[in-house]
């Protein structure tokens, strides 16, 4: 077995290294609430320390002697997970036998949970755009140096879920749509985060896919399409990186809950892994079912009633041993039990390394979308540059919401970091050009740029204040007697309604906001506005009307109410000044620059694919004055454009963390090449995409059905002659490229696909070839499937051979129960896109 390397960095005067010897975590968490420790005397001479320290002996020969020592207990209490704060999950260690707790925090974007002093990283779905398992690695790695120097002893990711619905609330998590892809980069990920001594735990196993009614949802899944797609990148971060953890997913799996799955269990060992599983919180309906299937760690739990359901013989004490065993080894294999880790939680572990790395991702995930008439790069100097959009100032969207949520030590703004590139020379106006987003908390722990405050965003302001001086209301807002105040949150046993009636008084565009929880219906004069169906999560909803003077609009709503939770609040906000004055700021200007952004969150899919309130007017209103209007999305999956035909230029930016201003101003500037390529597809509207029946999402009575089968992402839109608004593996750059010479060779393990690939332009640049696999007809795949990827830099007029590699497990279909390569004849495309395949051949196999 290879011992684990650990590299230490003096951080700061507070960060943390390696403490030798037998010390429980909850003694060495100093300035911290430190977890629970069991009762027992002071920790003796173990001898399974010193054998693991010396390598005398396996991991599993010291896990088995130490679980013949544990009593019942500390067994229950070994396998529960709790929250300490600031510390999100610990286990109770075993100071008696040195055991220490097992401590885990939530990536998979940077160490998160709310503790400071990190680095806040771009989201995983802007790694993904960088086709680059190089860097997914050294992202990895800088994670796990820094849980490890918070005295953490395992990172929750990579998050290695599809994306099977693009309004997922946490497609900013993954790594897109595609198995190969997500395979590639999470076990790149999690050979980094373990090539620092720290645990990865990949999430959520498995076909988790969506957050309406996620605790409960019946997700219907086939075998193939598990296998094939969902499964895919579990089973390779198990083979080929060997993961320590897992973490099983909410909902049922075929009717059966995910975490109690004995299939989910079985899957697992068929694959080889011998590391520990731990539920999401709350997933677990039954615990003594999850124990006897195969669960590790449960949160919440109580030792308690665990010792109660062995006691009564619910729960085998074997199955106790298992969970306890399971999770031991990994922790012997570590060194977490010879080389316990100490430290505060409070430390500064972030580096001037790892920020330069987050901003070298940061570039590398912009993908560039349109660029009519070569406006970019910025021609330099450029006399004047309207910089307009909230993201842009005022509430940069740096990350998604939720527990994968990393607390930035800076955010640098576009608008900042634009003045400081563009220098003295050109002159830089900025216009929000209308309200912050409506993520009421998202920058309560990220308010500062370089020291300087931010605008904090407000709650939503009651009807009457927000734009009184342009409404008038003509008839007072009805409600049902469930909601008569606003501290009556409603039984829960049916439809609440709500009507208001007003009367414009100044002709304009106005902005429309409903913060909900639960099913929510608002009509505009009887017709169908804004909706939530089966959203069962807190969501804020907006969107923009045209109002005429003197004219009567009427609002209604109705909702399912949710027991224990506020009521909607809605608000109404005339935005026509601040577009006014953006367009006009986009008028005096050579170039305007719009940023437009989407919050996504856990806990809550979006209702549509639409930016939120004013942005799509804000963007067509300024494209108007400006024909050399560039947007540079924000965004945590794909969102539909209506004004993409009007645009000269279109960024995607992703959710890009705290370097967010600097990567975006220098690949505005040229100062950097837009190398990012889709990693999902974005559909023309949300009618033309795959999931569309409501069987398909959010689900019909608390069942859904992945009804597409291998159809999902790009391979539907092939399946199904849909041309998408752009496809997956899209991506210009500011330069061309020329593919040619595709040939064949076999090789021991299958294929390798050689391309000559030429830099056809007059920049420096790198491009993405994409080798995709036909397979024989009758096997009935998808088209096409992704199979193998190479990122290639080249100087103007450069040339270079590529070898990409395909060795036969990529050419495997599933039937009868099992994986395997069928003889035939398969046709390999080599392009730049899932949609530009230039180069085919055939292989046999």
């Amino acid at each position: 077995m290879r011992r684990p390397l650990w590299r230490w960095r003096s951080l700061s005067t507070s960060a943390v290294g390696l403490a030798l010897g037998a010390t429980a975590l909850g003694a060495a968490l100093s300035s911290t609430v430190a977890p629970p420790r069991a009762a027992g005397a002071a920790a003796p001479r173990c001898s399974w320390v010193a054998q693991s320290l010396h390598h005398s002996a396996s991991p599993t020969v010291l896990a088995d002697e130490v679980v013949r020592r544990m009593s019942l207990a500390q067994k229950a209490a070994f396998v529960v997970l709790a929250t300490h704060a600031p510390l999100e999950n610990a286990n109770t260690g075993v100071p008696s036998l040195c055991i220490p707790a097992l401590t885990l925090t939530d990536g998979p974007d940077g160490v998160a949970n709310g503790l400071v002093g990190v680095t806040q990283f771009p989201s995983e779905i802007a790694v993904a755009a960088t086709f680059s398992p190089t860097l997914a690695y050294a992202l990895g790695a800088a994670q796990g140096h820094e849980a490890r120097a918070k005295g953490i002893a395992a990172l929750q990711g990579p998050e290695l879920n599809l994306t099977r619905v693009p309004q997922g609330g946490r497609v900013f998590e993954t790594y897109g749509e595609d198995p190969y892809l997500t395979s590639v980069l999470g076990v790149a990920d999690t050979r980094g985060i373990q090539s620092t001594g720290e645990m990865a735990d990949a999430k959520h196993f498995t076909a988790y896919t969506q957050e309406t009614a996620r605790l409960r949802l019946d997700q219907q899944v086939s075998a193939r399409a598990l296998a094939e797609l969902y499964d895919a990148p579990f089973k390779a971060v198990v083979q080929r990186a060997h993961v320590a953890s897992i973490m099983c997913s909410y909902g049922e799996l075929n009717r059966v809950n995910t975490c109690s799955n004995p299939a989910v269990y079985a899957t697992l060992r068929s694959w080889g892994f011998t590391g520990f599983v731990r539920s999401d919180l709350g997933a677990v309906t039954d615990v003594a079912a999850a124990f006897r299937a195969g669960l590790s760690l449960v949160k919440p739990g109580s030792p308690s009633a665990l010792v109660a359901l062995v006691r009564r013989g619910t729960l085998p004490v074997s199955a106790l041993d298992r969970a306890v065993r399971s999770v031991l080894v990994p922790m012997f294999r570590f060194g977490a039990i010879a080389h316990p880790l100490s430290g505060s939680l409070s430390a500064t572990v972030s580096t001037p390394a790892h920020a330069a790395l987050a901003l070298s991702a940061a570039i590398q995930g912009v993908t560039l979308l349109k660029n009519r008439g070569a406006v970019l790069p910025l021609a330099t100097p450029v006399p004047s540059v309207a910089v307009i959009g909230a993201p842009a100032g005022q509430a940069p969207q740096t990350t998604g919401g939720g527990s994968s949520k990393v607390v930035a030590p800076y955010v640098i703004t576009p608008l900042h970091a634009l003045r400081a590139a563009l220098g003295p020379g050109t002159r830089v106006t900025y216009e929000p050009g209308g309200p912050p987003n409506l993520d009421l908390d998202q920058l309560s722990d990220v308010d500062i740029v370089r020291g300087v405050p931010l605008k904090l965003v407000k709650p939503l302001a009651p009807i009457g204040e927000a734009g009184k001086a342009d409404i008038a209301i003509e008839r007072d807002p009805s409600v049902t007697p469930a909601l008569a105040t606003a501290t009556d949150p409603g039984t829960g046993r049916g439809w609440d309604k709500w009507s208001l009636v007003v009367r414009a008084t100044h002709t304009g565009t106005y902005e429309i906001a409903f913060q909900q929880y639960g099913d929510t219906w608002l009509t505009l004069n009887a017709r169908p506005f804004i909706s939530s169906p089966g959203l069962h999560a807190p969501a804020n909803m907006s969107a923009t009307a045209h109002f005429v003077a003197g004219r009567r609009y009427e609002f209604s709503a109705r909702w399912f109410q949710i027991p224990h939770h506020a009521p909607p609040r809605f608000s109404l906000l005339d935005v026509t000044p601040m577009i006014d004055r953006a367009v006009a700021a986009a008028r005096r200007a050579r170039v305007a620059i719009v940023f437009a952004s989407t919050f996504d969150s856990e806990g809550v899919d979006s209702p549509n694919l639409s930016l939120s309130g004013d942005q799509n007017a804000l963007i067509a209103a300024v494209a108007r004055a400006n024909p050399r209007t560039i947007v540079v999305l924000n965004t945590g999956g794909p969102v539909v454009m209506p004004w993409l035909s009007r645009v000269a230029a279109v960024l995607e930016a992703w959710y890009p963390g705290q370097e967010d201003g600097t990567a975006i101003a220098r690949v505005l500037t040229g100062a950097a090449d837009p190398s990012g390529r889709l990693p999902l597809t974005f559909p023309t509207s949300t009618a033309a995409m795959p999931v569309t029946a409501d069987s398909s999402f959010p689900g019909v009575k608390g069942v859904v059905s992945f009804g597409t089968g291998l159809n999902i992402g790009y391979r539907w839109y092939q399946a199904n002659g849909v041309a998408p608004l752009f496809p997956f593996g899209f991506g210009l750059d500011y330069t061309t490229f020329t593919l040619s010479r595709l040939s064949l060779a076999r090789s021991p393990s299958g294929i390798v696909a050689h391309v000559s690939v030429r830099n056809s332009g007059r920049r420096r640049g790198t491009d993405v070839v994409q080798v995709y696999v036909a397979y024989p007809r009758s096997l009935g795949e998808p088209p096409e499937q992704l199979r193998g990827f190479a990122r290639v830099t080249l100087s103007p007029s450069g040339t270079t051979r590529v070898s990409i590699a395909l060795p036969r497990s990529v050419f495997q279909s599933y039937a009868h129960g099992a994986l395997r390569v069928v003889p035939g004849t398969y046709r390999i495309d080599v392009g730049q896109s899932s949609a530009s395949l230039t180069l085919h051949a055939t292989a046999t196999l």
